[in-house]
């Protein structure tokens, strides 16, 4: 690389910073926004509110969907950014990357949480249903153990 820059060169990279620095940036609310979620499905498992849950689960889906579709954006401008340029130096790009790693373990931790007081709470509740449930008997007091016919003869 030479060691002045075109006019040309230098827009281009500030607009690939830039689209990189946007897309970290909404990575980054993805991951906030998720992380608000999963305290919400922590709290609605600690209360039991199983509709509330399932409405959470499905816009925790979204959610991760949405992360990574950005995942798959950041990975290439990146990739772009690095073959053209070298590695990003801007500290608000570092800060971003750092930020983001930061959350990242977050939201793992949290989720290995929720799922630990998930399946804590689906073990109490399925202690509740076999207590519940009726005791099974062998068989009814009408029922014999003898063979019944299936036959009948109708010629007589």
């Amino acid at each position: 690389m030479t060691s002045t820059l075109s006019k040309v060169e230098v827009k281009q990279r500030v607009a690939l910073l830039k689209r990189l620095k946007q897309t970290l940036t909404s990575q980054r609310q993805k991951f906030q926004a998720y992380l608000q979620l999963l305290d919400a499905e922590k709290g609605s498992v600690q209360r039991n509110e199983v509709d509330e849950l399932r409405a959470q689960v499905e816009l925790e889906d979204e959610l991760v969907a949405g992360i990574q579709a950005f995942q798959k954006v950041i990975e290439p401008l990146e990739a772009v950014y690095r073959e053209s340029y070298g590695e990003p130096s801007d500290a608000e790009v570092l800060d971003l990357r750092s930020s983001l790693a930061s959350l990242k373990g977050q939201v793992s931790e949290r989720s290995r949480e929720n799922r630990s007081l998930l399946s804590k709470s689906m073990e109490v509740l399925s202690g509740e249903i076999v207590r519940l449930r009726p005791h099974v008997r062998g068989r009814g007091p009408y029922a014999s153990s003898r063979a019944v016919s299936s036959l009948v003869d109708i010629t007589t």
